[in-house]
């Protein structure tokens, strides 16, 4: 009988024989595929634990920094204030305000007169001289003796008694803008350096011109004014 078996089964190796070991490779292979499956998942899920692990971590961290005084942040902010840069406004002192009042005075009228004879850059005949000229001020018409006044607050510049248009007072107005008188009499009453205010009183009326002494509107003050260096017309700052 044992004979008889082992006679079966090996016929039966022989003609099953391939399928049976197709079957065990099989188990085989499918065996070590779900080891490998477990062995993955294992793997898999250890760094997604510790992921959430850490990031639990990182959110317990932040809620109490937030819950915390951040010195950090508050020492920003007060760098911050202080590497702004300043804005500084101009203020409006009294100074500048003078300044800028001075500039735009207007002038009274140095001598009660007439006009004779106005301003002129293009030459004009002078009886006096016989001669073409320009005349680079007002002669103002006016009597002997008239008392002359400093047009706006300034400072006597020079008092000079020896040049061809007579005796003459030159008041600086501190604003680029300085006023000349000539023609007049000797004795002036105001002396270099001293200062003076609208309507000071610098003298009167006199004969004391070479240029201008024989023209005929008579006596006469000789008013002028100066913007630097350079004479200007003098309806700019007054009317006759």
């Amino acid at each position: 009988m044992d004979k008889k078996f082992f006679n079966k089964t090996l016929n039966f190796l022989k003609k099953e024989g391939f399928y049976v070991i197709l079957f065990v490779c099989l188990c085989i292979v499918a065996t070590v595929a779900a080891l490998t499956a477990r062995n993955n998942k294992h793997t898999d899920n250890t760094p997604v634990q510790q992921s959430n692990s850490v990031q639990q971590k990182q959110n317990k961290e932040t809620a109490k920094a937030g819950n915390e005084p951040s010195l950090n942040y508050d020492n920003a902010l007060q760098v911050k204030k202080e590497t702004k840069p300043e804005i500084v406004v101009p203020k409006n002192d009294t100074k500048s305000q003078g300044v800028s009042n001075s500039v735009n005075v207007a002038f009274q009228k140095p001598v009660e007169g007439s006009l004779a004879r106005a301003y002129s850059e293009d030459p004009v005949f002078w009886d006096s001289t016989g001669s073409y000229r320009p005349n680079l001020g007002y002669d103002i018409k006016a009597e002997l003796g008239k008392p002359v006044l400093a047009v706006a607050d300034g400072k006597v510049e020079q008092v000079n008694s020896a040049t061809q248009d007579g005796v003459e007072v030159i008041i600086n107005h501190q604003n680029g803008i300085k006023t000349v008188y000539s023609n007049l009499d000797p004795k002036v009453k105001v002396t270099k350096g001293q200062t003076v205010t609208k309507g000071t009183a610098i003298g009167v009326v006199g004969k004391s011109t070479l240029r201008a002494a024989y023209e005929k509107y008579g006596d006469h003050l000789h008013f002028a004014v100066l913007k630097g260096k350079d004479f200007v017309d003098p309806s700019k700052y007054l009317k006759y």
